[in-house]
């Protein structure tokens, strides 16, 4: 029995001879790494010197020139809070029609509402048959207006009609645009 007491004791301290021997090597760089710090923190030279700067010119006094009320004149500018980016420019930046020429019976609706159902020719020239809302079929030849927004038939072609409407870009200026109206064919749930 003792020899296996004494067996056991032989096979603990081989074991933790290897153990100890790491942990001494492990100690010594440190030790060594500390060590070579040290050496080079204390071995860096000293800052130099600085000379001292020269004295700055002592601050001259000014006198207080009299201060004038100011006045902000806003008389042809714009609105500063008002914002730059309009919103709903379909709608509302569309040009009011002309108030001085009467109104005709296809500018009572807008021009999404109308329907281009045919287009007549002959000697006389080309006109195009619009269905409105209401029921009812209308003739329009060039320079008839149309639509809310003073519309205006600028080309009837053989299978599409040229609407010229005004708007009003951002600086509120006229600007043409023109809509392209296509002939309406017979369509299934028309009859």
């Amino acid at each position: 029995m003792r020899r296996l007491q004494l067996q056991r004791r032989r096979s603990e301290v081989r074991r933790s001879g290897p153990r100890r021997l790491w942990y001494a090597r492990v100690a010594l760089l440190l030790s060594l790494t500390v060590g070579l710090l040290v050496a080079g923190v204390s071995g860096q030279e000293q800052p130099a010197t600085r000379r001292p700067r020269p004295a700055a010119p002592a601050p001259v006094e000014k006198t207080p020139e009299p201060v004038q009320d100011y006045h902000y004149d806003a008389q042809g500018l714009r609105d500063p809070l008002k914002s730059l980016v309009k919103d709903g420019a379909s709608e509302e930046r569309r040009a009011p029609p002309d108030p001085t020429r009467p109104l005709g019976p296809l500018e009572r609706f807008d021009i999404s509402a109308l329907k281009l159902v045919g287009i007549v020719w002959g000697e006389l020239g080309r006109k195009a048959l619009i269905k409105a809302p209401d029921g009812k079929s209308y003739f329009a030849t060039l320079e008839t207006y149309m639509g809310k927004y003073s519309g205006k038939v600028i080309v009837i072609e053989s299978d599409h009609l040229v609407i010229e409407e005004q708007y009003l870009n951002a600086e509120d200026k006229i600007v043409l645009k023109t809509l392209t109206v296509p002939l309406r064919r017979k369509d299934k749930k028309e009859g």
